[in-house]
């Protein structure tokens, strides 16, 4: 994801000033719910097509996007709370590039098991968080962003920005049998 992005391309700022501690993870729990709904039932095949819900990704490859960019945010804001200073190296494409090239001949096995691994990362960060913590811009700011901004580009805005390819990706597959 480009973490500057959210549903409809907008900075998540145009949207979202504050949100509760409490909030920001049920709504996150919610959206990642609905998420993998979508991919439930479909067989390995389905999941592991290319093309698939991307022209270059499969289900499996999305889902490992996924992952990766939740991972990565347990891991920054952790390190950004201690104090380190983090800066960008890489841009979200060339991100995204790595991303799928190191997971791209990963078993979908494996990559269900780190999805459903990662997630108790991201409530464990958010349980821990307060809501001062949470929506305080000077408190940290993590690739030019604040806190608030970061974890939600990094969960429910992400999950959005794949909705709508894996629901025209599945649609297609039903309309095919």
């Amino acid at each position: 994801m480009d973490e500057n992005q959210t549903n409809g391309n907008e900075a998540p700022e145009a949207w979202i000033t504050w949100m509760s501690a409490d909030d920001l993870l049920e709504r996150a729990r919610e959206e990642r719910a609905a998420l993998a709904a979508l991919w439930h039932g479909l067989s390995d095949e389905q999941m592991t097509r290319r093309p698939g819900p991307q022209p270059e990704w499969s289900v499996k490859d999305v889902i490992a996007h996924i992952t990766w960019w939740e991972q990565s945010m347990v891991n920054w804001v952790s390190r950004a709370l201690s104090g380190e200073m983090l800066a960008r190296t890489e841009t979200p494409d060339e991100i995204n590039a790595r991303i799928h090239a190191d997971n791209r001949d990963l078993p979908l096995s494996d990559v269900l098991t780190l999805f459903e691994a990662s997630f108790p990362l991201v409530e464990a960060l958010l349980e821990r968080l307060d809501d001062d913590e949470i929506n305080d811009a000077a408190v940290c700011n993590i690739r030019d962003m604040p806190l608030l901004y970061f974890i939600v580009g990094n969960t429910f805005a992400h999950y959005a920005d794949h909705v709508e390819d894996l629901r025209a990706y599945v649609e297609g597959l039903d309309r095919n049998l």
